[in-house]
């Protein structure tokens, strides 16, 4: 049946036999796509210094005076201490994979050897045992508050600077480190060799936290280093997918570097040729 104004009107069906619904993008959605390919494109990290792995002293401190009852300070003290040792074992050794198995070994080989000496009436790590046993290492709640606060001031200081100075960027193309106030440094992607790493097993227990390598094409020679990167262990495959995303052929950047390496020597000559 015809308008009655004289215009036609028509309207899409479906192969079905219904009116047919048909979608405009929005910008809003454009937006919101072009972001999510953004995301998937590239990974943000961020490199700490060592003071991050003293985060469950911070939190224990805080939390502890408030859980109150004075039958359990010296298990609370207990408790501070022990991740006090642990938290300063992160930070002052590194314990990569062989020389965490060598711990395990030697502190299972102590115990048996304790248990053989008692055995043999020579008391000397029950003695030490119950000494340790007769300790009360109670922390007074003030103590705890103050060390709370001042700790956790300090900890926001370096997450803040982190966060402003130690930014990396690791695209499909390039490798970019920001900092502010500071030279912006860049890497091209290249055929470069990038290695994830975990060379400490307790920053790994603490805060998932690894090392990112930066070898040259020939993987001779280190770029770049970024430690201290926390979650790195849930990360590493999304870095990994970016990497192979893109092939790029390593004839290029061995040309590159070999031209760069005899222009640098031009430039120690300081003849020019």
């Amino acid at each position: 049946m015809s308008d009655p104004v004289g215009n036609a009107q028509t309207t899409p069906v479906s192969s079905h036999g219904g009116a047919a619904t048909t979608h405009t993008a929005t910008p809003q959605s454009k937006a919101a796509q072009e972001k999510k390919r953004r995301e998937r494109s590239q990974v943000v990290i961020h490199s700490y210094p060592k003071y991050l792995y003293t985060w469950p002293l911070i939190l224990m401190a805080a939390l502890f005076p408030l859980l109150g009852g004075d039958k359990h300070e010296v298990v609370k003290g207990w408790i501070f201490l022990g991740t006090l040792v642990l938290v300063l074992m992160a930070i002052g050794f590194d314990l990569n994979r062989n020389l965490t198995i060598s711990w395990v070994i030697t502190i299972i080989a102590g115990v048996f050897c304790a248990l053989w000496l008692d055995s043999k009436h020579v008391y000397l790590f029950s003695d030490i045992g119950h000494y340790l046993a007769n300790r009360t290492p109670i922390v007074s709640p003030d103590w705890q508050y103050l060390f709370a606060m001042f700790g956790g001031g300090l900890y926001f200081i370096m997450f803040l600077d982190a966060r402003i100075n130690q930014r990396w960027r690791i695209g499909r193309n390039e490798i970019e480190h920001f900092a502010m106030l500071s030279k912006d440094d860049s890497l091209g992607r290249g055929a470069k060799r990038i290695i994830t790493s975990y060379p400490d097993f307790l920053e790994l227990l603490l805060c998932g936290a690894g090392t990112i390598q930066i070898y040259s094409a020939q993987g001779g020679v280190l770029l770049r280093s970024i430690p201290n990167v926390p979650l790195l262990f849930f990360r590493s495959d999304a870095i990994s997918r970016i990497l192979e995303a893109t092939e790029v052929s390593p004839t290029g950047d061995e040309e590159t570097d070999v031209q760069e390496n005899s222009a640098n020597e031009e430039l120690g000559d300081g003849h020019g040729g």
